[in-house]
């Protein structure tokens, strides 16, 4: 996809506290502020919507790329996702395994898609797989709670041991490319599949009982701030290289 930064060390940084954020953000809004998983995801997967759409709408007017807006986006999509898969592990009382298989096949046909669309070359064919590429984050957003959570509550790994098992697949993801086993692309979405339950395992141990026990709203303005220092570092020094 066009509109994107560049992916370096430091985007994956702010992937993983992107994700850790959506985590506990999306805890937040359902279960502390009462709203329910229904109505938490139906509120904001509208609101993703609808952001996606003005972030295309301003590519195409301005002929600009907002780098700010992206990860707003990210975090956005992080939140929805968290609050998509408790809807449908406990609400629709699927359970972490069958909820994961189902998110994961969903993921893994929206890249289809993309690869079928993107034959073709045309403004309308870069909308179409922009909006694609959201709903595939929102997916692995989603399939990152699920799977984080059977990793966290259903196995004796917990959710430090599952954060551990989690970083050794990434670590190996990133020995294959290093050595050219897979490509970039495929890496990309083999690190965001992993990166998305570490930030839910890594969230669940921050702010839950069974961690740290920081809660949602002091773990939620910790992450915010964190991100916010890390983006505000990594513009300030290409700023100094240019």
């Amino acid at each position: 996809m066009k509109h994107i930064p560049k992916i370096n060390f430091i985007y994956w940084v702010l992937m993983i506290i992107a994700t850790t954020t959506g985590e506990i953000v999306g805890n937040y809004i359902s279960r502390d502020l009462g709203l329910g998983y229904k109505i938490g995801s139906i509120l904001l997967v509208t609101t993703f919507v609808s952001a996606i759409l003005y972030s295309i709408l301003y590519s195409i007017l301005t002929k600009k790329f907002n780098q700010l807006f992206y990860w707003f986006l990210i975090i956005l999509g992080n939140i929805g996702g968290t609050n998509i898969a408790d809807l449908i592990c406990i609400d629709l009382n699927l359970g972490t395994i069958y909820g994961s298989l189902l998110v994961i096949f969903a993921f893994f046909m929206i890249l289809l898609a993309i690869k079928i669309i993107s034959k073709k070359q045309s403004v309308i064919t870069d909308m179409k797989i922009e909006f694609l590429y959201w709903f595939a984050i929102l997916t692995s957003s989603t399939f990152g709670t699920t799977s984080g959570d059977f990793l966290s509550n259903d196995t004796p790994l917990g959710a430090d041991g599952g954060t551990i098992l989690l970083i050794a697949l990434l670590i190996v993801s990133i020995l294959l490319l290093r050595f050219k086993q897979i490509s970039k692309d495929l890496f990309y979405w083999l690190a965001i599949i992993i990166i998305h339950p570490i930030g839910a395992t890594f969230g669940n141990y921050i702010s839950k009982p069974a961690g740290l026990n920081f809660g949602n709203v002091y773990t939620s303005i910790f992450l915010i701030i964190f991100f916010s220092i890390v983006y505000n570092i990594n513009q300030k020094t290409k700023n100094e290289i240019k």
